[in-house]
């Protein structure tokens, strides 16, 4: 009797964890890569808050949802824009400008550069303005700031013009608020920093 006890609570086993295999699927439509940005934006805004639809889009965009791509930033973005109205769309604007001001370096340029919104020649002088508010917020160290700067210049790759670019404009940004709220520690570990 415990023998064909034990085979009965095998043989539930293992159909339980076939089925929770089943169940591991990522919950969206089994059409979903395939029926473009703005249907995949609609899907989300019906299924999910503003906010999250914000990190679908930008975390789709840079590629780390391969379940859930976003093939085109700008078309994605425009739709929520167009769909959300009133305190949803304040919401996704809100968590998007959120989640890109803290991304790393190199997918902030990659998002940028995607969303087609900025001048390809400012951006990288723009980037280096704007890093100055991320090592604050961040408290970071000047070791968390080398450390950076070397993984956005890998992430440059073969586009020198924009690293020399941000190198720029962060020294620009070091030398105007030196002496205000700039860590003495960074300013002269990377006012000539290159």
């Amino acid at each position: 009797m415990n023998k064909t006890i034990l085979c009965a609570l095998v043989s539930v086993l293992a159909l339980a964890s076939c089925g929770g295999k089943k169940q591991e699927s990522s919950g969206y439509p089994d059409n979903f890569k395939s029926i473009g940005d703005a249907a995949r934006v609609d899907y989300m805004i019906r299924k999910a808050s503003p906010d999250s639809v914000a990190r679908f889009i930008i975390y789709g965009a840079l590629g780390r949802n391969p379940e859930a791509p976003v093939d085109t930033l700008a078309i994605a973005t425009n739709h929520a824009y167009e769909v959300l109205t009133g305190d949803a769309a304040e919401s996704f604007a809100i968590e998007y400008d959120s989640v890109v001001e803290s991304l790393p370096l190199g997918d902030k340029m990659k998002i940028y550069s995607l969303a087609g919104s900025e001048d390809p020649q400012g951006l990288g002088y723009k980037l280096g303005l704007e890093y100055m508010a991320s090592i604050r917020d961040g408290n970071k160290s000047a070791a968390d700031v080398e450390a950076e700067l070397k993984e956005f210049r890998k992430a440059c790759g073969n586009d020198t013009a924009m690293y020399r670019r941000f190198i720029v404009g962060f020294h620009t940004v070091l030398k105007v608020d030196h002496g205000t709220d700039v860590p003495e520690d960074i300013y002269r570990k990377f006012v000539n920093y290159e």
